[in-house]
């Protein structure tokens, strides 16, 4: 950065301005909601045996500046004020801590194992029960082996119909317990159509997603049941 108009007194300096000054190295100047580019036009002046440091100009936006810089035991406390659209605007000289978010590809390695009503008629639950399994362990899907749980589990259930509705949805933990039980009354007088079933799996270290119909019939004819689905 080349720096034009100058009007310093440097005789009772206790800090260079030009190099500790923050914004000055950056040039850039922020307030909570913009940040602006100071121009090589800039004034500074020292008061009070360098122990206030004023410097003004205007960015290079279009709006002039003015700062003070107080000089504390070779500590810098900037201030300043920034004129735009015919008011005056704090200048933030507070350092911007850039925190990088750190995104961590979770396992694709969660065995979502269902059994659940395939077919069912109005005026009737449909049941999905639910259980998680490490996919090394029941390699072969089996809703019954008494081993390889994952614990710690978060399940969620969305249930979508034909127009893209939600018709229900929830959540729960497999914890302690090996299987999640989930029922949604299908009210009287429901159409026939088939309803998409979305389960979510998430743990700390695991995601992973499974997706079922479940058909609604509408009005239960005589001697129909409703069909579980294994």
């Amino acid at each position: 950065m080349v720096l034009g108009i100058f009007t310093v007194n440097f005789a009772f300096a206790q800090v260079d301005p030009l190099t500790d000054i923050e914004f000055l190295q950056t040039g850039v100047l922020n307030t909570s909601e913009n940040q602006f580019h100071i121009s090589n036009e800039i004034i500074i002046r020292e008061f009070f045996n360098g122990n206030i440091i004023r410097v003004s100009g205007q960015v290079i936006e279009g709006f002039p500046y003015i700062t003070y810089s107080k000089i504390l035991e070779d500590k810098i406390d900037t201030h300043g004020m920034i004129f735009i659209s015919g008011k005056f605007i704090d200048l933030d000289f507070e350092e911007k801590i850039i925190q990088e978010e750190v995104i961590v590809e979770k396992n694709d390695d969660l065995s979502i194992l269902v059994q659940y009503t395939q077919r069912i008629y109005d005026k009737d639950f449909a049941r999905i029960d639910i259980k998680i399994y490490d996919q090394e362990q029941n390699k072969l899907n089996d809703f019954y082996l008494n081993y390889g749980f994952v614990p710690n589990t978060n399940i969620e259930v969305i249930v979508i119909d034909e127009e893209e509705q939600e018709f229900y949805s929830t959540s729960g933990i497999i914890n302690d317990k090996e299987i999640l039980e989930i029922e949604f009354y299908i009210p009287e007088n429901s159409k026939r159509e088939t309803l998409t079933v979305t389960i979510n799996a998430e743990n700390e270290n695991s995601k992973s997603s499974k997706i079922l119909q479940i058909f609604s019939l509408g009005r239960e004819a005589d001697g129909s049941t409703s069909t579980p689905s294994p």
